[in-house]
């Protein structure tokens, strides 16, 4: 979605979906789409769940019946890689799920602020290496040589059982 005239011919429902995926709180998501998943056909379910492993390369062992799981996988997955599902979902699936979650109870309430949303999906989120809160220290030379380091110091600390000193 980005440019005007993407945004111009974007269905509605699915609009005001992909504005709670993006600022609905993790929890009412989830819940949001575990109501809707179970409001859906089984064949839809079927859709949602190809598109889950599709997009998001998640849920292979699931079925369609296992509504919490494809639930969490689609509230998280989009998070972490917006339009992921969305993109691989089915248009006539993606709108029944969206008219679904939309007309939830869990999300009741939540479209403060859709008037004024300019429709701009975020960036993915970055999954490199956990610097643990701390800025990267690490050299391009050697990107392993951090994590080799905190790999030898907690080697060097832990002593064997049978190391003596008792």
């Amino acid at each position: 979605m980005g440019n005007n005239a993407d945004r111009a011919s974007e269905d509605q429902t699915v609009r005001q979906y992909r504005f709670l995926l993006r600022t609905a709180p993790l929890d009412a998501l989830q819940a949001a789409h575990h109501e809707a998943l179970d409001r859906l056909t089984e064949g839809a379910r079927a859709h949602v769940l190809t598109a889950v492993q599709d997009g998001l390369v998640s849920g292979q062992r699931l079925g369609p019946g296992d509504t919490a799981a494809v639930a969490r996988l689609v509230s998280i997955g989009e998070r972490r890689n917006p339009r992921g599902f969305l993109d691989s979902c089915e248009p006539t699936t993606l709108r029944s799920l969206a008219s679904a979650v939309n007309q939830s109870e869990a999300m009741f309430g939540r479209f403060a602020g859709y008037a004024a949303w300019d429709g701009v999906d975020p960036e993915p989120a970055y999954v490199g290496v956990d610097q643990g809160g701390a800025p990267q220290t690490t050299r391009l030379e050697d990107a392993g040589a951090e994590a080799k380091a905190l790999a030898n110091s907690h080697a060097m600390a832990v002593q064997p059982w049978a190391g003596g000193g008792f």
